[in-house]
């Protein structure tokens, strides 16, 4: 296995404040407060010292991060007793049989990427598709050991820096599961549907669930994902609102498009990782959902998606932003 590594702006750059809906870099006060001080007043800062102290606490959660991870994985696997047991072990059973099929007919090269597409996909815009994918019991009993763990355990990692209810697979127990699950089906399917994001493979990648739910995150802000290809599966629950919108990828700012998709319990929506998309607010009940962002080292270790530089290597002990030494 090639080791990972982040590039050094994981610890400086994009940190969400979600009370002023705001992505800021953050390396040093006087830098800071240069840049933000204005806008954050504008958009109704109280207490300077208040924000600067959310901002070094998420600059210091990501250098600890790793170490978090690993930590916090080994005590749920000593002390966590699982509720479903069998559904961490991957298999086919678990996913919808049209969209095994889909997969298979990606890796047997007999039909063209636009043939597959009109036969098994909903195309929500450009590059952005939907098809169902897991079956009701799956998402039933994978919600209930969502719930289950997050009642039950307390030392738990954040998904990312704009979600707060969620839960990292490695932390959760789910990682072989997505693994299988990427190399078996999603991996088949990312070549022909997004080749050019595939680059010479997917070889890593950052995989989480997420809830909504009153109380708890009920919105995202416009962002874009840290990844090549985003795999977005609903599991559930009943639910209204909280639909994803799409407008442009962020190297075509000047390109004019808008789509939105609604979330259904077992379809995946899934599309190119750095077009801009963000959830609308959730009006009842809880969704919940499982995400994984694949990303091809041959891809980002030309630029950094996040600073848009070439990336400052920073070694990682677990898959890290999945940056590779080519050769190493």
């Amino acid at each position: 296995m090639s080791k990972f590594y982040r590039c050094e702006c994981f610890a400086t750059h994009n940190v969400f404040l979600a009370n002023f809906r705001l992505h800021v870099k953050y390396q040093n006060e006087r830098q800071f407060w240069n840049d933000y001080d204005d806008v954050l007043k504008e958009r109704g800062m109280k207490d300077r010292g208040k924000v600067l102290e959310l901002v070094k606490s998420e600059v210091q959660r990501r250098l600890n991060l790793d170490e978090t991870i690993a930590r916090n994985a080994e005590y749920a696997q000593t002390n966590y007793e699982r509720l479903h047991p069998h559904i961490f072990s991957y298999k086919r059973g678990w996913f919808d049989p049209t969209f095994v099929e889909f997969s298979e007919v990606c890796s047997d090269g007999i039909l063209s990427k636009s043939q597959i597409i009109e036969r098994y996909l909903d195309t929500i815009g450009t590059e952005i598709y939907t098809i169902r994918a897991l079956t009701p019991e799956f998402c039933s009993k994978l919600v209930q050991e969502l719930d289950n763990f997050n009642e039950k355990v307390l030392q738990k990692s954040r998904p990312n820096t704009m979600n707060t209810s969620g839960l990292i697979v490695e932390e959760f127990g789910l990682l072989d599961f997505v693994n299988q699950t990427i190399s078996d089906l999603l991996a088949p399917i990312s070549r022909v549907i997004f080749p050019e994001w595939f680059g010479s493979g997917l070889d890593s990648h950052k995989s989480f669930s997420l809830m909504y739910a009153q109380g708890k995150d009920t919105e995202l802000a416009y962002h874009y994902d840290n990844a090549e290809v985003t795999f977005n599966f609903c599991l559930g629950n009943e639910f209204s609102g909280a639909e994803v919108y799409f407008t442009h990828m962020t190297s075509e700012e000047d390109k004019q498009e808008y789509c939105e998709a609604d979330h259904v319990p077992g379809v995946v929506l899934f599309h190119r990782a750095r077009q801009m998309h963000g959830t609308l607010p959730l009006l009842s009940g809880s969704r919940y959902n499982l995400l994984t962002w694949l990303r091809s080292s041959s891809i980002r270790n030309k630029m950094c998606p996040m600073c848009k530089s070439s990336p400052k290597l920073i070694p990682s002990t677990q898959m890290g932003d999945g940056f590779t030494i080519p050769n190493s």
